[in-house]
Order: C-alpha cells, then sequence, then structure tokens
C-alpha cells in the first residue's frame, strides 16, 4: 500500500508534464458527464482515465460502472485538494484514523479542509453526478466507493463497488 501511495504522489506532482488522453472518456460518458469530466483538474482526469483503464484491464464492462471510475472523484471540484495535503491525511488514517474521521466533518475551511475534502468528496461527486442526471446506479456506486462493505457482497451494486474500490486502490 505504501509504495501504492509513494507512487500517486509521485504522479500527482508531475500531473502537470503528463498529457491527458481523453478519448477513453469521450468514448465512456454521454455529453452531460462529459462536461463534468472537463470540469475536473489535470491530476483528477488522469487518475480516473487510469480506474477506468484499471477496470477495464480487469473485464469490466457495466456502463455505470465506467462512468462511476470516471466521476468518483469529481466532488474534489468543490475544494483544491493539494499534493502535500493527500500526504497529511493518508500519514493521519494510517497512525489515527478516529481522528482523520472525526477531523472530517463540517465546512472544508482552516487545517481541517483536507480531511473534510477526503471524508466528504464521495457524497459532493454523487450530488454533482445526479443533478447532471446520471444513472441512479452511477450516482450510487460514486456515493459509496470510500465505503467498506460488511460481510460478503449481495447485490449487483456491491459487486460493482468492490471492482471500483479494487480500481481506485490500485491508482
Amino acid at each position: 500500500m505504501f509504495l501504492t501511495r509513494f507512487r500517486q504522489g509521485i504522479y500527482a506532482l508531475f500531473a502537470w508534464a503528463r498529457p491527458v488522453d481523453d478519448a477513453p472518456a469521450v468514448a465512456t460518458l454521454p455529453p452531460n458527464l462529459l462536461t463534468l469530466f472537463y470540469q475536473m483538474s489535470r491530476r483528477e482526469q488522469q487518475h480516473a482515465l487510469e480506474v477506468l483503464a484499471t477496470l477495464r484491464a480487469n473485464g469490466a464492462t457495466h456502463p455505470a460502472l465506467l462512468q462511476a471510475g470516471l466521476l468518483h472523484d469529481l466532488g474534489k471540484l468543490r475544494a483544491p485538494f493539494y499534493v502535500w495535503e493527500r500526504v497529511m491525511v493518508v500519514l493521519t488514517e494510517a497512525a489515527v484514523p478516529e481522528l482523520a474521521h472525526a477531523w472530517g466533518a463540517g465546512e472544508p475551511r482552516g487545517w481541517r479542509r483536507p480531511f473534510v475534502i477526503r471524508r466528504q468528496h464521495a457524497a459532493w461527486s454523487a450530488e454533482l453526478v445526479a443533478a447532471a442526471g446520471g444513472d441512479p446506479l452511477t450516482v450510487e456506486l460514486i456515493r459509496r466507493h470510500q465505503d467498506k462493505l460488511i460481510g460478503a457482497p449481495h447485490t449487483e451494486a456491491d459487486h460493482l463497488l468492490l471492482a471500483l474500490q479494487a480500481a481506485d486502490d490500485a491508482n
């Protein structure tokens, strides 16, 4: 996990130098959702495309899952999430997860801002996709993308959620 997070940090630092090939997003998202994709930061677009590529490499074809892979971090539009803040949140979550979770309540202001973004961006993303007319299953997957599934998956949404989480964690 550490190496994955380290690689993610390096990728984020050099996002400005890597091109964004939006062709997979164009082929996956309807126009109303593609507009949202283009509002994301360059780094978030790159991450979303990496998640999409991982989903496809793992055999995923469900449109709601693929769209969720591209838009699950859209809510970070509400408050930019800088690399140093991500590092602080990840380290805090590893050392004292209860505090990191508690600090994520409220509005994204002050020193707690990165914790709030981390905790609430999934709900924000789901709200934005729903408001744009996104598929209800896509919205559900996005809303739940940080939730830990308790027990075995029971529904199609649970199975798709596990696929989304695995692809997100890998990237």
